[in-house]
């Protein structure tokens, strides 16, 4: 949980290791993100897409996915059915892919992994800008 309390939650929904669960939290994300700024919202969509991601591409297990919103932070959880660490790669820029959490290294102002009985947790958190 972020530091201060949650003054809303999005409770964990778990969704197959299908390209097409990808989409789906990302805009469950989204719809539930309505009263955060445009540029919290885009920034969490995307890296809650590259997160999903990894999970149907490398995990291959279904995933859940919540989200805090507090006065001042969004945090998001994504868990999936493995102990493999998420890696921050480097890759060269003519390799497609590789970024999606060297994306979330960067653009989230805190993030980080913990284990769980059936698997992992990543989460990270964004500073909320000014409601709209």
């Amino acid at each position: 949980m972020a530091a201060d309390q949650p003054t809303r939650s999005l409770p964990p929904a778990k969704f197959p290791a299908e390209v097409a669960s990808i989409s789906i939290a990302r805009h469950r994300l989204e719809d539930f993100l309505y009263d955060v700024s445009e540029d919290v919202r885009t920034v969490a969509a995307l890296l809650v897409s590259e997160l999903t991601t990894n999970v149907v591409r490398h995990a291959q297990t279904h995933f859940s996915l919540c989200a805090d919103v507090t006065p001042s932070s969004l945090r998001v959880e994504v868990a999936d059915g493995t102990r493999d660490p998420p890696v921050v790669r480097s890759p060269e820029p003519w390799e497609s892919g590789g970024r999606g959490m060297l994306l979330v290294s960067r653009l989230a102002d805190g993030w980080g992994t913990e284990p769980i009985p059936d698997g992992k947790l990543v989460w990270f958190e964004l500073t909320r800008g000014k409601p709209e």
